[in-house]
């Protein structure tokens, strides 16, 4: 970690002429003492995480509060205690990791909605009207709107729910992933909190915020999940790891694991060796869908015209070699059935099904995967469960150099991450984006150097290699005209269930030796071939190609 992550040294100078600093409140909670409200695993090692990257990146004004240690006082004592210390051109980094819930707004009909997104804090009983067990969202506005001055940047970020609503349910035959939502469906009514106790840092020319909440223009906020979302914890990257959130886990890894060309931030996509919190939040997005099976995507909010502001430092950490995951836990309570699976294969046989990443039901002849979801069927022995395993070590590997900043696999007609039943209409599209909707800026603009050329494949539940695009005569070699959205697939829902992943890889030229591998090993279990050549092509495109894989989960 000490050679990565150089993220948090802000290489601006101050109008005084002193070096910019950045300075975080660090908050995690995991023990509520509550028997409503169950404790975290995640957040303890999240909290860990934060404080070394921040401390190894040369950040030395870094206050951390944990469990007991936090309440409303003790927050927004820190708060207003860092806005003190700050200096135009600074950056604070505020960051929470535990419970997130809902309550009824105090007054409703506003911009905010009927409801409020509360931090729940240790000792929060909802039957007990006590302000310092937890905090509003409006407190936390109010307090950066009186206590940070205008010119220190602020990044806010929160791994918990804001919300209570799921798009599927998790299999009772899997264990492992846990939300970081509280109290359930209960509706909530908070009271009265007080007033800021501090005055206002801000000079005497300056006023604070208005009374109708508009955005503040020092802010980006990162939340773990929309509104309606439930974010998630698990073991990561694999059964036996440490428990983490998806989306603090996605941060640390976009800032140390190098892109598909070895070099750099994979957060970092268009390669230039600056990163940009559009850039930042693009790859948090992809990333917590991905790990999540698509319940969760992360949300990025940004002041208007600053997406390509750069938050972090602009010389990218050393390449840091990656380090091999471990081989996933592979679990199945029959004991003839586990027999065959044990040996020289790429997974480790479990004897307890706590936290595996792959559940084989032996008797039923499904495989289950740790986000709780049937991911094949009809997997009768070796050759099966080596098929679904090598196709999702074979995602793992891709995850990391998800890219969609030039196009996006969309799944529809139902909200993303639905499971679609048997019989159910199901479209494939593949949306792209201009470059002055959002690609890369600067460089060769020329039309040959504008040329996107799109080649799309699906991995069926088993692991087998189906073309999809192009492979008709009309297709041509798959060019894609600016801005264009194309219909790939309009079709319905058979068995046998599972997921489905439709990778999308759309490259500066024509892929045809990639192409030619497709024709080559199309209908076999053959998805781990294709990992190093969608590496090496991206890894050649200099940013200027795109990675997106849509994720189709079916079953009744």
């Amino acid at each position: 970690m000490a050679t990565v992550l150089s993220t948090f040294v802000t290489l601006a100078v101050n109008p005084d002429g002193a070096l910019a600093e950045t300075r975080a409140l660090l908050i995690g909670s995991w023990r509520f003492e509550s028997k409503l409200i169950m404790d975290l695993a995640g957040p303890e090692n999240d909290l860990a995480a934060m404080e070394t990257v921040v401390r190894g990146q040369g950040a030395v004004d870094v206050t951390v509060l944990r469990n007991d240690g936090v309440s409303r006082t003790t927050v927004e004592t820190a708060l207003h205690a860092l806005g003190l210390r700050s200096k135009p051109g600074d950056w604070i980094f505020l960051y929470y990791t535990g419970h997130g819930a809902l309550a009824e707004a105090a007054i409703k009909g506003t911009r905010d909605g009927d409801t409020d997104q509360f931090l729940p804090l240790p000792g929060f009983d909802p039957d007990i009207s006590d302000p310092e067990r937890f905090i509003v969202d409006k407190d936390f506005y109010t307090w950066l709107a009186l206590y940070v001055p205008k010119g220190v940047q602020v990044l806010m970020m929160a791994d918990t729910c804001h919300s209570g609503t799921l798009h599927r349910s998790i299999d009772p035959r899997v264990r492992g992933m846990a939300p970081r939502l509280t109290l359930g469906a209960r509706k909530v009514e908070l009271g009265a909190r007080p007033a800021p106790r501090f005055a206002s840092v801000l000079s005497s020319g300056e006023t604070p915020a208005s009374a109708n909440r508009d955005d503040l223009p020092n802010l980006f906020y990162i939340s773990a999940a929309r509104d309606d979302q439930i974010a998630w914890e698990n073991a990561l990257p694999v059964e036996g790891a440490p428990t983490r959130g998806f989306l603090t886990w996605s941060f640390e890894q976009g800032l140390t694991t190098p892109r598909a060309d070895g070099r750099g931030m994979a957060a970092d996509q268009n390669g230039d060796g600056a990163l940009s919190i559009g850039e930042l939040g693009a790859y948090l997005n992809v990333q917590v869908r991905m790990l999540s099976g698509q319940r969760q995507e992360s949300n990025t909010i940004i002041p208007p015209g600053r997406q390509d502001q750069g938050v972090f430092a602009a010389v990218p950490p050393p390449a840091v070699p990656p380090t091999p995951p471990p081989l996933p836990g592979l679990y199945t309570a029959d004991l003839n059935a586990r027999a065959t699976i044990s040996g020289d294969y790429p997974w480790r046989v479990l004897t307890d099904g706590q936290g595996a990443d792959f559940v084989w039901d032996a008797r039923t002849r499904v495989m289950l995967r740790r986000t709780g979801d049937v991911v094949a069927q009809n997997v009768k022995g070796l050759a099966q469960v080596r098929g679904v395993i090598d196709k999702w070590a074979a995602l793992e590997a891709l995850r990391p150099f998800l890219s969609e900043s030039g196009a996006r696999l969309m799944v529809g007609p139902l909200d993303n991450g639905a499971r679609y039943p048997s019989g159910a209409p199901v479209t494939l599209a593949l949306a792209t984006v201009s470059p002055a909707q959002g690609a890369p800026t600067g460089g060769d603009q020329t039309p040959a150097a504008t040329r996107r050329y799109a080649t799309v494949f699906n991995i069926a539940s088993d692991g087998t290699v189906q073309r999809l695009y192009p492979v008709a005569t009309s297709d041509g070699d798959g060019e894609l005209a600016m801005g264009q959205s194309l219909p790939l697939l309009e079709s319905q829902v058979i068995p046998p269930f599972g997921a489905d992943h439709v990778v999308a890889l759309v490259t500066p030229q024509p892929p045809d030796d990639f192409r030619l591998l497709l024709r080559t090993v199309e209908n076999q279990r053959a998805a781990a071939r294709l990992v190093a050549p969608i590496r090496d092509l991206l890894a050649r495109s200099a940013g200027r190609a795109s990675l997106s894989i849509g994720e189709l989960y079916t079953g009744d």
